[in-house]
């Protein structure tokens, strides 16, 4: 029997552990200065511009052109944004907001003022929210239960004013679900007196079916009155799932989707060319731009972490369409 002796350093087991592991690590390409550059590039926001989005630009530009600062305008419009989860409505005003600010020469920050509806927020509440992030000095956390609304709605549209807003945007108008009949009244009411006072449009941002929240009749005396005053100021805009995966609009959306994943494969023969795969596409995503985008990244990442061919397949898509479904989109 041959006893063999190692004179060099001593290995523990656990250092024998990290080296296997870091072995592992690189072979997946874990912490890889090239991977992690293209995944932070193919993961990242990037705004398409589709035609729904530049009708809703306009919308929300020639909006704005109500509000003159010398001549206040008594009857302002606003509009009701509408869309399924995923439909890219709020992705769309946002951006809108940040290409106003810098396309336009004499564009300031404070012309668009934009604010999210906390979840089971009262009208109080929210106000005071609203004139806390516009930093007026005398509201503070702690509003007392004595404390009058109507000051707040005055307080909050005199600060508007000065600040010469132009486009007041309210995302998550769908969280008035949670409240009482009574309550969604009263925030309703709110908005409507905040764009009579301060003479700037509302934007309000919200899930498809929030028709319903004007279902206060049993909590406001004069419904009819609310809800066609607030049909009148607020008229609805719609964002529409793509239906047609034919479309050549949607080919194109495919198209530039495929292109910011920069992947070397550019031929004629890619998967938005085929027609099985968009609509297979459509049928899996309801035809909802977050969750098209979504869906063709996740498996763009997967071939970048595996090393892949730089092609996007019907069975990569499959792939990442379980793991998106697993965890939820």
């Amino acid at each position: 029997m041959t006893i063999s002796l190692y004179y060099g350093p001593m290995i523990s087991i656990q250092e024998t552990y990290k080296m296997e592991t870091l072995q592992i690590l690189n072979n997946r390409g874990h912490f890889n200065p090239a991977i992690r550059s293209r995944l932070k590039a193919l993961l990242m926001e990037k705004y398409i511009h589709t035609p729904q989005n530049a009708e809703l630009w306009c919308l929300l530009e020639d909006l704005m052109y109500q509000v003159s600062p010398t001549s206040p305008k008594p009857k302002v419009m606003g509009s009701l944004i509408i869309g399924d989860s995923h439909s890219g409505k709020t992705t769309a005003v946002r951006q809108f907001i940040k290409a106003y600010l810098a396309n336009v020469p004499e564009a300031r920050e404070k012309d668009v003022f934009y604010f999210e509806i906390p979840i089971r927020a009262h009208l109080k509440g929210m106000m005071s929210q609203m004139g806390r992030q516009l930093k007026i000095p005398d509201i503070s956390p702690n509003i007392k239960r004595g404390y009058p609304t109507y000051v707040l709605v005055e307080k909050v549209a005199a600060k508007l004013w000065k600040n010469q807003t132009k486009l007041v945007v309210i995302d998550e108008f769908q969280n008035l679900f949670y409240l009482s009949g009574e309550n969604r009244a009263e925030i309703l009411s709110g908005f409507n007196d905040l764009t009579n006072k301060s003479h700037i449009p509302i934007i309000l941002v919200g899930l498809e079916g929030v028709n319903e929240i004007l279902n206060v009749d049993n909590y406001y005396a004069d419904i009819s009155n609310l809800r066609s005053t607030f049909s009148s100021r607020f008229s609805e805009f719609h964002f529409i799932p793509w239906r047609d995966p034919h479309d050549p609009v949607f080919v194109s959306l495919l198209k530039v989707i495929y292109k910011n994943c920069a992947f070397s494969d550019t031929s004629s023969s890619s998967f938005y060319t085929n027609e099985k795969i968009r609509e297979w596409l459509m049928e899996v995503t309801g035809g909802l731009t977050g969750k098209i985008i979504h869906l063709i990244k996740w498996a763009a990442r997967h071939i970048i972490r595996h090393n892949l061919s730089e092609k996007i397949t019907k069975k990569v898509l499959i792939r990442a369409l379980k793991e998106i479904q697993a965890n939820g989109w």
